[in-house]
């Protein structure tokens, strides 16, 4: 077992509160449970609830969706060994010890008022010592990872925010920029604007508007696989980046989305509509340049009758943007 003295609790709480997001702070959190407990079998996972489901008359529970972390939107498919034990982790306390599969794991769950639940799963078996030690380790991540959710998630939807999106975007094109991507796989940005929201707002009160947003952000974390990222980019619009898909798997995916949303009873209000711009992401287009390609496209689209979906590579639109030929990197 390993010796914890005051100067290791002090080198691991400056090492977490060093990391500059929520995605490192979680790295750095699996690092240091690494190091205390001698276990390498150790996952972190964001859980999400999902689908109300009735199991009998008055009596409902949920589908609930746990996304391993780091997420890693470079793998096109992922199967985890562990999904199972979701229904486990939400009904957990701060730190419990269970049994799956014949062996011994020990979860640690993590809830915090803005951002999704997270969980930190450990395989294997623990001295008391050690426990005692994890859940001080595991208060201080805590409260690290609140601040971070403050800073980086929207307080009405919960969804990641502008700044969120911002790095995000720079790590995907840091992604085409390599060798390593999947051939015929492209990753595709989307703008997506509710119609006439100004008049939602106008009609039935800003209140009624904010509902409408929060069922709209429900939509899209329904609708996306785990390793796409969606955002709320500024009052009603919203930035979906989809990873590795063709174009053709690309139109059917946002298009669903967009039906969805018509499909949608929103209380009070009824029938909402989205407009939904979409460019690929290319290796040698600068980010800011991606975004504008979006939101051409999400223009014309709202320029042309709205609720549709409209890339910017069918448009007829000239080549002349010196700076979508600038090496980004």
């Amino acid at each position: 077992m390993l010796s914890v003295t005051v100067e290791t609790v002090f080198k691991w709480t400056d090492r977490l509160t060093r990391q500059a997001s929520s995605n490192a702070l979680t790295q750095e959190m699996l690092v240091v449970c690494q190091e205390l407990t001698l276990i390498a079998d150790i996952y972190a996972y964001e859980i999400y609830k999902r689908e109300k489901i009735k199991l009998a008359e008055d009596h409902y529970s949920h589908q609930w969706v746990g996304q391993r972390l780091p997420i890693d939107f470079s793998q096109e498919n992922r199967e985890d060994e562990y999904s199972d034990i979701l229904e486990k982790i939400i009904e957990t306390e701060l730190l419990q010890a269970i049994q799956f599969d014949s062996h011994n794991f020990y979860i640690l769950n993590i809830k915090v008022p803005i951002g999704p639940r997270r969980a930190i799963l450990i395989k294997g078996l623990l001295q008391d010592e050690v426990i005692a030690n994890l859940k001080s380790i595991l208060a201080i991540y805590t409260n690290l990872m609140v601040l971070h959710d403050q800073k980086e998630r929207d307080l009405l939807t919960s969804l990641p925010n502008r700044q969120s999106f911002d790095s995000c975007l720079m790590e995907v094109c840091e992604y085409f920029q390599t060798d390593n991507y999947i051939e015929n796989k492209q990753s595709w940005i989307a703008m997506l604007d509710i119609d006439h929201f100004k008049r939602v707002n106008d009609d039935f009160g800003h209140l009624y508007g904010d509902e409408v947003l929060l069922h709209f952000s429900q939509i899209i974390e329904k609708s996306f696989r785990y390793n796409d990222f969606y955002f709320r980019f500024g009052g009603e619009e919203f930035v979906v980046i989809v990873n590795l898909v063709d174009i053709k798997s690309a139109k059917a995916i946002f298009e669903r989305f967009r039906s969805k949303v018509e499909n949608f009873n929103f209380p009070t209000v009824g029938r909402v509509t989205v407009s939904i711009g979409v460019t690929e992401i290319e290796h040698h287009t600068l980010p800011m340049n991606l975004l504008d390609h979006a939101d051409q496209a999400l223009y014309h689209g709202k320029d042309t009758g709205r609720n549709k979906v409209v890339f910017f590579q069918d448009m007829d639109v000239k080549d002349d943007i010196e700076s979508d030929d600038i090496e980004l990197f």
